[in-house]
């Protein structure tokens, strides 16, 4: 009977293009694998306060980052960051006058976009500038109590050299820098790290 025949044939025609399209469509998905990536790091991390009198002075402490990449080409990448960059012990001043002690607690996150320079094999330079929320918290050390937050928007520079142990994983050792503000207090903060990344 044709004229059955050939409606049956067409209904496998059409499931074998719709398969050949979604195997098509996999393998494009799959030929940008590689395009995002997450990595987390951590290290050493400096942070520039004020001192008072009377009070300790702690400008180091210890950072940890989380992040998530995006390659927008072969050489630009865009990255979106958190980072925890610890506390610090110092100082301030009141309008009035008084100085008191306290921890400062800082921690941020960020958008930044980088250029990537492959300078020889398994080996890149990368460069970026975004933006940054940092969060400032600090706390009155006694016989003061209490507490004053505040988030400013900052610039955050960064640079790290990297080397590929697998087309997937990359090792990398990170400079980043940014500035904090709580109350009258102004300061530079520096982090210096290791991270891992993996691309999918």
């Amino acid at each position: 009977m044709p004229s059955s025949a050939r409606p049956a044939s067409g209904r496998r025609l059409n499931r074998v293009h719709c398969v050949c399209a979604a195997i098509l469509s996999l393998t494009s998905v799959w030929a940008h694998a590689g395009d995002f990536s997450v990595g987390a790091g951590a290290g050493v991390v400096r942070g520039k306060t004020d001192c008072v009198d009377g009070y300790a002075c702690e400008h180091g402490s210890t950072h940890a980052k989380l992040f998530l990449g995006y390659r927008v080409t072969d050489g630009v990448e865009l990255q979106g960051v958190f980072f925890d960059a610890g506390k610090f012990d110092g100082g301030d001043t009141s309008p009035l006058g008084t100085a008191f002690g306290g921890r400062f607690k800082v921690d941020g996150i960020g958008l930044a976009a980088g250029y990537r320079w492959s300078f020889m094999p398994s080996w890149s330079l990368k460069g970026q500038l975004g933006l940054a929320s940092v969060r400032t918290r600090f706390d009155y050390a006694a016989p003061f109590s209490g507490n004053v937050s505040e988030s400013k928007t900052q610039p955050l520079i960064g640079v790290s050299v990297g080397y590929d142990l697998t087309p997937n994983w990359r090792l990398s050792v990170d400079y980043d820098a940014t500035r904090f503000k709580v109350h009258t207090t102004r300061g530079s903060l520096q982090m210096l790290g290791a991270s891992a990344q993996y691309a999918f």
